[in-house]
């Protein structure tokens, strides 16, 4: 056998995909399958100079000289896995991954990042699939070999900060299609991407992991600054590939009235509005079915709400699982509670630390190890010496292990030494125990920490941490120059008084879902900073300037939400969403409606894409209700055709058309055509739905004017696919795709994406209504590409329903009935339902397919394609209907 390889080491991973299930299905024939796998990978890799260093399970681990053996390796035994007869366990996929990279050889075993890495890019892997990271491609550039490697992408890997290149193996008779790689943007979640290393806790996850396979609501206990938040989102992390439904996070810390708490969690979800059902009806009705890990985190001030809420997802949901984050339990039936414990620690109440091992023995510790890396972020040269150490076992004792207590504490390394710390430490403490010789509680630590860590800033520091206060969630820097300077505070002052507050553990650094960083508090910190904030006397004004710059923010992204490079500045506005949502309530509540108004006009899109529109829409009536200075106004018609939009949204037709009334009188008035033309082309739409074909033939034939007289393209495009609709719906067929060829190429030219995909939906019912069948997949592949890049996944289920009309319609009714079973279920998924001509011609659909295949047929493929992703869909569809 080959000997382990020492330096710059390539790493090849595999792992059998779904190996549980095959042994549930398969048990007498698994074993044998097993041991060829096993066979196959391990002659393969030995045979190629590659050293089998570990096996676990199914999955294998050798270590390469050099990047070219391990892909020749892998590519070797992936086509002999391909090739080799499965057929006594139905099918056996592999995935694998390869990356190169310093590891060190310690005790049979290799240690380092590398390793976790090539973990990590495995298991985004599809079965059949071999990924490959940039460093190795980059390695074998001038490699003369006989595959190819096709980009993927940059990907955000599970537990990496540092997003990963990757690419596929392609050629030598490899599979070629794969579904995205299941990284953390495909599979599906919310979990904010962590800056910070995660120390310490196996052993807490070794349990969590094992009480969640024993219950379906787990509640993790403990006071302020314990890390729960951060050890839940740690746990969803690693269990991502578990749950087929995602990992999500709901988060109450922002929000102080318990009702709200439904409406956190469905945005929080993505749970689309629903007019026949109230949003906890909507709610219960998504999560019904799903396999699915919901974190609720800061429950405490929220706890009846939330345990009510709790109890009745899990009795409608048997496939949901939930942790909750708390200082007490919830206290429903079937609760485990796991109360999160201190950083392991050297307790010098009741130890003595000597020895002229000290350094080694301390730093096996947690908290020992929490302590040295943030002090190392903000003192790179710190250390841990045989002198110091007593003082460092002294701090980490004295604040019990409590992670945001030891991370304050290591801030100060900067500017104090240990033993200067622990000083101080202690003197704080003596007061707060007056005089008693029993511990503080660790709440009481923690505020003592808090106080400590406000006393010793500046004043402009001070200043800037209060108005940080007003913000919910996280904070551009851009938001934080704008709304916390003055006073005392220069604008270009702001970075660097971050820094400091970041150096000093007060602030953290996020990156949000567009990339870009984001300063943020724990929950702990923010409520201390508002409080200051709301004692300064300062409060309104800065909650004043926090509106005014979100309005203008809001305003600089409006023509951007429906341009080229939409999905980065609709990820760019989503990261404001809570913002924003304060902004407008408190326009509401200081009674400063046109600001409200105007900002709602510039986030209609990214609400109808991205937000939770009932929520947003109740806002915009209150901010009407309050507008006593619009009659007449610009600002005010705007503001009437975006709620106009939403209630449209929330199939609310009868508003939708109050709305557009109350706005063309002012446009009216005003002369305003560009306005009047924007209200046609919509109660075009609303006629349209309502059936009324007629008035809305007249809308968009007139608003199609307008928009040619006013130059406005948006308006041109929308006439004219809403006169293809009527033109499909009367039976002209050639009419009908003229127009929508036409709106679609005036879209394109603009660049709106969002609408692009709309608009291929029906461009793509005309040519299926034509028997264009090459058209329709082109258009219909076509608006898969933009859901992957938009994210807009609401529109899955109409997607594979063309795609079922497709498929029965082109000799393909097995196909047919395994895609109804998927737009079936992500029709439940996304709570969406049928207009009356749309629940027509799916019985007309599925009467066809029934009647081409047998009842068993039918049941066994509808349920298969229930059961599958929408993306291992979308590839058999490409297989077999290229």
């Amino acid at each position: 056998m080959p000997e382990a390889p020492q330096g710059t080491i390539s790493f090849f991973f595999t792992d059998i995909v779904g190996s549980t299930r095959l042994w549930e299905k398969h048990p007498n024939h698994m074993g044998t399958a097993l041991a060829r796998h096993n066979d196959i990978i391990r002659g393969i890799a030995e045979g190629g100079g590659g050293y089998v260093f570990k096996t676990v399970g199914d999955s294998f681990c050798v270590a390469f000289p050099t990047p070219r053996m391990a892909l020749e390796a892998a590519v070797a035994a992936q086509v002999a896995l391909l090739e080799e007869d499965w057929s006594s366990v139905g099918t056996l996929l592999v995935r694998m991954a390869v990356h190169t990279g310093t590891a060190e050889w310690r005790d049979g075993d290799y240690f380092g990042g590398t390793l976790n890495r090539t973990s990590r890019i495995e298991a985004a892997a599809h079965g059949g699939q071999i990924l490959v990271s940039q460093v190795t491609v980059d390695l074998l550039e001038d490699e003369n070999l006989d595959v190819s490697f096709r980009p993927l992408g940059s990907h955000r890997l599970r537990n990496l900060d540092r997003p990963e290149h990757l690419y596929q193996v392609i050629g030598n008779n490899l599979p070629d299609s794969f579904p995205p790689p299941k990284s953390m943007e495909v599979l599906p979640n919310n979990l904010p991407v962590q800056t910070t290393s995660f120390i310490g806790r196996e052993k807490e996850m070794e349990e969590i992991h094992a009480l969640l396979e024993r219950t379906s609501l787990l509640t993790l206990t403990g006071t302020g600054g314990t890390g729960k938040t951060r050890l839940s989102i740690e746990v969803g992390a690693s269990l991502i590939h578990d749950f087929r439904d995602g990992v999500w996070l709901a988060e109450f810390a922002q929000i102080s009235d318990p009702a709200r708490i439904v409406e956190v969690v469905a945005t929080s979800l993505g749970v689309r509005e629903d007019p026949e059902r109230t949003q906890r009806e909507a709610l219960v009705q998504f999560l019904r079915g799903k396999t699915l890990l919901l974190i609720l985190d800061n429950c405490e001030h929220v706890l009846a709400e939330a345990a009510k809420l709790a109890a009745e997802l899990l009795s409608s949901a048997p496939n949901l699982k939930i942790i909750a984050t708390s200082r007490h339990s919830l206290g429903i039936r079937g609760e485990q509670t796991f109360a999160v414990p201190p950083l392991g620690m050297f307790d010098v109440r009741l130890h003595e630390l000597s020895g002229p091992d000290v350094v080694e023995r301390l730093s096996q510790y947690d908290a020992v190890k929490l302590f040295i890396e943030r002090a190392m972020a903000v003192k790179p040269d710190f250390r841990v010496t045989n002198e110091n150490a007593p003082a460092l076992a002294e701090v980490c004792s004295r604040l019990d292990g409590i992670p945001l207590a030891i991370e304050l504490a290591a801030a100060r390394v900067r500017v104090l030494d240990l033993a200067q710390i622990a000083s101080r430490l202690n003197d704080r403490f003596r007061l707060l125990r007056g005089g008693s010789r029993t511990g503080l509680p660790h709440q009481q630590t923690l505020q003592a920490l808090i106080d400590w860590s406000h006393d010793l800033l500046s004043e402009e520091e001070r200043i800037v941490f209060r108005r940080m206060g007003a913000f919910l969630l996280g904070r551009s820097l851009r938001a934080l120059e704008q709304v916390c300077s003055g006073d005392g505070v220069e604008e270009y002052d702001i970075l660097d008084l971050l820094q400091q507050l970041v150096d000093k553990s007060l602030v953290m650094v996020e990156r949000d879902v567009a990339g870009e960083l984001r300063y943020t508090m724990i929950e702990s910190v923010w409520q201390y900073a508002k409080e200051k904030l709301k004692d300064s006397g300062e409060e309104t004004t800065v909650r004043n300037r926090h509106l005014k710059f979100f309005l203008e923010y809001a305003e600089e992204l409006h023509p951007k939400f429906e341009g080229p490079e939409q999905k980065h500045w609709l990820d760019a506005g989503q990261a404001d969403a809570w913002n924003f949502r304060a902004a407008l309530r408190w326009a509401v509540e200081s009674r400063q409606a046109e600001l409200g108004l105007r900002m709602m006009s510039s986030l209609y899109r990214l609400v109808e894409v991205r937000g939770d529109v009932r929520e947003v829409y109740e806002l915009l009536l209150k901010l009407l209700a309050v507008d006593e200075d619009g009659d007449g106004k610009k600002y005010r018609a705007d503001a009437e055709v975006a709620a106009g939009r939403l209630a449209w949204a929330l199939d609310r037709y009868g508003e939708s058309r109050k709305h557009y009334a109350a706005a063309r009188k002012i446009y009216e008035a005003l002369g305003d055509e560009n306005g009047i033309g924007i209200v046609e082309m919509l109660s075009g739409f609303i006629n349209r739905g309502d059936q009324r074909v007629d008035e809305s033939e007249a809308n968009f034939r007139l608003a199609l004017e307008l928009g040619r007289k006013t130059g406005n393209l948006y308006v041109i495009a929308a006439s004219q696919s809403g006169l293809g609709s009527i033109a499909l719906d009367r039976g002209q067929l050639e009419e009908a795709r003229k127009l929508k060829e036409e709106s679609l190429a005036n879209y394109e030219e603009l660049g709106d994406q969002w609408i692009v995909g709309l608009i291929l939906w029906g461009v793509a019912w005309v040519a299926l209504a034509q028997g264009d069948y090459a058209r329709a997949k082109q258009v219909l592949d076509r608006w898969v590409a933009n859901v992957r890049e938009l994210g807009n996944q609401w529109t899955l289920p109409y997607i594979l329903e063309e795609y079922a009309q497709l498929a029965s319609r082109t000799g393909k009714p097995l196909l047919a009935a395994r895609i109804i079973g998927a737009a079936d279920a992500q029709r439940e998924h996304f709570s969406s339902s049928f207009s009356a001509s749309e629940a027509e011609g799916h019985a007309d659909l599925v009467s066809r397919v029934r009647a081409e295949i047998s009842e068993e047929e039918w049941v066994t493929a509808r349920e298969e394609g229930r059961i599958a992703t929408p993306w291992e869909v979308f590839r058999e569809i490409d297989e077999q209907l290229s």
